[in-house]
């Protein structure tokens, strides 16, 4: 990546635990910011500005990087947080993800960071459960019979 400041962003994400995406290049640094979060196994948070002309910006958490979701705990601390600044039509929590609409500029950076913070806590995540097989699935499984030794 050829950017005058994108190493340097990506350098603050990696050392904060969010990405400032507000800028011309942001595509293009959430996108390595995603794979070091895939590959690091945490949850990525980013911000970012609502639209070119807005003063806003919208903040996301993605728990799709990690082999985890949040708890009810950990939405539930979600949801305390975004109780100062964020009114409740403007905020999005699900067990994967999360997204806060129209937050002031100003206040996007330190909500990004307490977003990290609890995400982080072990009590407000827990692992995903993989399904031991659907009813269909057995029908797509053929027996093993291992060969037979043929005598010398």
């Amino acid at each position: 990546m050829a950017f005058a400041r994108s190493p340097r962003r990506l350098q603050q994400a990696r050392e904060e635990g969010f990405l400032n995406a507000r800028c011309r290049t942001g595509p293009a640094l959430l996108r390595a910011y995603g794979l070091w979060c895939w590959r690091m196994s945490i949850p990525m948070v980013w911000y970012e500005r609502r639209s070119r002309a807005s003063h806003f910006s919208r903040v996301h958490l993605d728990m799709l990087t990690t082999p985890y979701r949040l708890s009810i705990r950990g939405r539930a601390e979600l949801i305390g947080i975004s109780a100062a600044c964020v009114p409740p039509d403007r905020a999005v929590i699900t067990a994967h993800k999360a997204v806060w609409d129209r937050i002031p500029p100003a206040v996007a950076q330190s909500f990004a960071k307490a977003v990290f913070r609890a995400v982080r806590r072990p009590d407000n995540y827990e692992l995903l459960a993989l399904s031991a097989g659907a009813a269909g699935d057995q029908d797509n499984v053929l027996p093993f019979t291992p060969p037979l030794a043929i005598p010398a």
